[in-house]
């Protein structure tokens, strides 16, 4: 692939250029930190090319018979110093790669188990959301409903209002109608009052005028009867007289016949004790009609004639 080949020439160079600058073969480190690509395998590979270019190139000088032996040798040891030098170094690289990829498994089985946890999380979340979706379906459709039956209570309350704002127009006409009624009709119980007052009054004044004339008429008839009252004890007093000396001169008892109006008829006088009762009852018969006048009156009356 185009970027494992860039890496690939880029680890070859960068081989160059370590062997150059150090003096030593490249290590996969080396050539890491320089190219900044964490690639061993690649790296590894750009470096076994490199080194048998390297051998290549001077397997020619060291076969050469000018060259001496003392340095073939040191060529050679430097060589395996500088292949074990990079195989342990590989190999504490390859360490720690394989623990860094043990971890990373570790890692990776924890992630795998964290990604079921978080699936069945995720299911159990999604069971809740659709349960939840249910609900707030659910919701909505009672909120819906709400809705509408608010619109139908907001619709007869403009009604019911409506209506009691007609009422109340209707009670106050006919508040208005019962005060004028009622107004009326204690203007008419205060003339009626007024009138009866005025009625009563006038039938006091005129049974207090009746009464008056009959008290008057009364006192008339008392006079009168206190003048024959008079009378008949005058002449009862001069009959006694005279029967008393009728008595001293005959010395005898006998019939006397007082001097008063006697009855057409023929034996039917009046005697003395008749006189004394016509004259008691016609006493008894005033006072008992001054006793019922003034007790009609209220006023409390005793009379006495004698």
């Amino acid at each position: 692939m185009p970027k494992l080949t860039d890496t690939y020439a880029r680890a070859y160079d960068c081989c160059d250029d370590v062997f150059t600058e150090l003096g030593r073969f490249p290590t996969i480190d080396l050539i890491r930190e320089r190219i900044g690509v964490n690639s061993p395998v690649t790296i590894k590979k750009a470096m076994n090319e490199w080194t048998r270019h390297f051998a290549e190139k001077h397997f020619d000088k060291i076969n050469r018979q000018d060259i001496l032996v003392a340095l073939i040798h040191a060529m050679e040891q430097v060589w395996k110093l500088a292949v074990g030098e990079a195989e342990k170094a590989y190999a504490q690289k390859e360490q720690g790669y394989q623990q860094t990829i043990a971890e990373n498994r570790v890692l990776i089985e924890g992630l795998e188990q964290e990604k079921t946890f978080l699936n069945q999380t995720l299911g159990q979340a999604r069971g809740q959301i659709a349960e939840s979706e249910q609900q707030i379906q659910a919701l909505r459709q009672q909120r819906d409903t709400q809705a509408q039956t608010l619109h139908q209570l907001a619709g007869k309350l403009t009604d019911a209002e409506k209506q009691l704002a007609e009422q109340q127009v209707v009670m106050q006409e006919q508040s208005q109608r019962w005060q004028q009624q009622q107004e009326q009709d204690q203007a008419w119980f205060a003339r009626r009052i007024l009138e009866e007052r005025q009625f009563i009054e006038e039938k006091h004044q005129d049974k207090l005028q009746r009464q008056s004339q009959q008290i008057a008429l009364l006192k008339e008839s008392e006079a009168s009867l206190r003048q024959t009252c008079s009378g008949l004890r005058q002449e009862l007093r001069r009959v006694e007289t005279a029967f008393a000396e009728s008595q001293k001169n005959t010395g005898q008892r006998f019939k006397f016949k007082p001097k008063v109006k006697a009855n057409k008829k023929a034996g039917q006088g009046i005697e003395i004790g008749q006189i004394e009762a016509i004259e008691a009852g016609a006493i008894v018969g005033y006072e008992v009609s001054l006793q019922c006048l003034f007790k009609s009156l209220g006023i409390q009356f005793s009379y006495n004639v004698f």
